[in-house]
């Protein structure tokens, strides 16, 4: 468990770290040879471990958490009984500031702010929390596997492409009979930014990936009877991405893929296409999250080959 350094208070006999003097003076110490001093001591109460033992104190009071689940939140628990208690909140949440002496803390304070999005109050148990179904809420779902995609790639096809992240994409448009605008820069600046999910870069190889994560229940969409089709507006993004990344001086965006990357919902889905006549490929593709994690990766990797 992770410690730090956090200053106490204490009158003492004699001297600590730094006297207080006002302090002492107040309390009237110094006539009996006492002094109230300042020091810092090592504790592992702080504020990462009081985030994840109070995350902890509330799953266990959540409705509906299987009983397996919570012995193993009370041993682990026992573990950590000089930790306090707060309340946890997105301000709290936020403050933590990591390190290379914890970031192995990053994973379990993810998990602690899934956590806190993902309970409500139980109105018919009082004190009692209940977890929301987190697949009914498919903005956060979307969020997760983003996520998901992000670090699989920085992770598991660092050899390939080195640089994995998100991409800022500026629209190729010049202002042009600029009616409210009053200069190019002020046109200019009305114009929106555009920010990839993943972008994967091979600076050596000159090789250009962006790829879109699509969390939705239905893959293709339907109208009046007809098969399915792939929504319209992914489309237009990916495209949207990938001709506005083009660099004149940059020969190889004229070459840069973009694939839709969706969770599979009824059936497997992979289809590529060409965009007109440029070197531009366009790919449709589904990973099955509903199995084994080797044919998860196996399947991921496939995707941007």
């Amino acid at each position: 468990m992770a410690q730090g350094y956090i200053v106490y208070g204490d009158d003492i006999d004699g001297i600590k770290g730094k006297i207080d003097i006002g302090e002492t003076l107040k309390m009237g110490k110094n006539r009996w040879g006492r002094t109230f001093c300042r020091f810092d001591g090592l504790t592992s109460d702080i504020l990462v471990n009081q985030i994840i033992c109070s995350t902890l104190m509330d799953a266990r009071n959540t409705v509906g958490l299987a009983s397996e689940n919570k012995d193993r939140i009370v041993k682990t628990l026992r573990r950590m009984p000089q930790t306090k208690r707060i309340q946890i909140t997105d301000y709290v949440l936020n403050s933590v500031r990591l390190h290379h002496n914890n970031r192995h803390y990053l994973f379990a304070l993810n998990v602690c702010k899934l956590l806190h999005q993902s309970v409500l109050p139980n109105e018919s148990v009082a004190g009692k929390q209940i977890f929301t179904d987190i697949q009914d809420d498919e903005r956060l779902m979307n969020r997760i596997f983003e996520k998901f995609l992000m670090n699989f790639y920085k992770q598991e096809c660092r050899r390939e492409y080195p640089e994995v992240s998100r991409s800022h994409i500026h629209f190729q448009l010049t202002p042009y009979g600029m009616t409210f605008a009053r200069s190019t820069d002020e046109a200019y600046s009305l114009l929106p930014v555009m920010e990839t999910d993943v972008t994967l870069y091979n600076p050596q190889k000159k090789k250009k990936i962006i790829l879109d994560a699509k969390y939705y229940r239905d893959t293709l969409v339907s109208r009046y009877g007809e098969n399915g089709k792939i929504r319209r507006e992914h489309l237009s993004q990916i495209l949207s991405y990938v001709m506005n990344q083009e660099i004149v001086t940059q020969p190889h965006t004229k070459d840069t893929k973009g694939i839709l990357v969706y969770p599979t919902v009824d059936t497997e889905l992979d289809v590529s296409y060409v965009y007109k006549n440029t070197s531009h490929v366009i790919r449709v593709s589904t990973v099955n999250l509903n199995q084994d994690w080797r044919q998860i990766e196996r399947r991921l990797k496939e995707i941007i080959q």
